[in-house]
């Protein structure tokens, strides 16, 4: 399913490195990742979360603190694919990776085969969902140039990541289906509390796209409890606003915050004819 990112052509696969008819060679890093992300391509040095808020969302992830959002993206994906004995799933922007290695767990024993893959800019993220997956593969790459061959996908799934309509619809089979996660306009409205005087809910209204078109809405809401440490920690270390705020400010939103509303839109697109 993989391409070079130079010239496109397939990617042949080894043990240790993958190389293209051109002679562009990638070398396998320790933990089972592959860096397909070309220097010219970076826009800094270090692209994607840091290392603070990827450690953060695995310490929330660890928790099962979305819990309910997983199992309904799983439900999801059972729906669109009940057709068919085999599937590739691939994630854009994932991170640590809890959402993929989540939903090859769970629907490992759906399929005959199950091929799941993931990508993300950060390569400290892709690092860590190496280490903790080693059924799926993930790759450092842009979203906006997915080093991916054409029709090869049957699932894109993208959870609060930016990424390009036009590549998702390239890399899809002509049947495969994106499955997009945004905020609903609750998210997570109590910690704005905290931090603005006048706190805003999410505008959850979507965009038109003229590679998709969108086949099935969902909302899916619920309250995270957060008197545990170490998801309250988790959650406010991964979320932007927090570390805007004062030191002081942050260590009294840690000692306030016990409870938070989880809000999010499931859309499921499929390609535009």
């Amino acid at each position: 399913m993989w391409q070079c990112p130079l010239c496109q052509q397939p990617l042949q696969l080894t043990e240790k490195f993958w190389h293209c008819e051109n002679n562009h060679t990638f070398d396998k890093a320790k933990s089972g990742y592959m860096n397909l992300l070309p220097v010219q391509s970076k826009n800094s040095k270090q692209p994607g979360d840091d290392k603070l808020m990827l450690a953060a969302r695995r310490e929330f992830h660890s928790t099962g603190g979305y819990a309910p959002l997983m199992a309904e993206l799983a439900e999801q994906i059972r729906k669109e694919t009940s057709h068919k004995a085999a599937i590739s799933l691939f994630e854009a922007g994932c991170g640590e990776g809890a959402y993929i290695r989540y939903l090859r767990r769970a629907l490992s024993t759906e399929f005959s085969s199950l091929t799941t893959a993931a990508n993300d800019i950060a390569k400290v993220g892709v690092e860590r969902a190496a280490k903790a997956d080693k059924e799926s593969q993930y790759i450092v790459a842009s979203s906006y140039h997915l080093p991916v061959l054409s029709e090869s996908v049957d699932i894109v799934l993208e959870v609060f990541a930016p990424g390009s309509h036009t590549e998702y619809a390239r890399i899809l089979a002509p049947d495969g289906k994106l499955i997009t996660v945004d905020p609903g306009p609750e998210h997570l409205f109590e910690l704005k509390q905290h931090i603005y005087e006048n706190p805003q809910k999410h505008d959850s209204s979507v965009n038109e796209s003229v590679a998709f078109t969108m086949t099935s809405q969902a909302q899916v809401c619920f309250s995270v409890d957060l008197q545990e440490d170490r998801r309250r920690s988790g959650l406010l270390g991964m979320t932007p606003l927090y570390w805007k705020l004062q030191p002081e400010k942050r260590e009294r939103l840690s000692a306030t915050l016990k409870q938070v509303t989880a809000d999010f839109v499931i859309r499921t697109w499929c390609k535009t004819s």
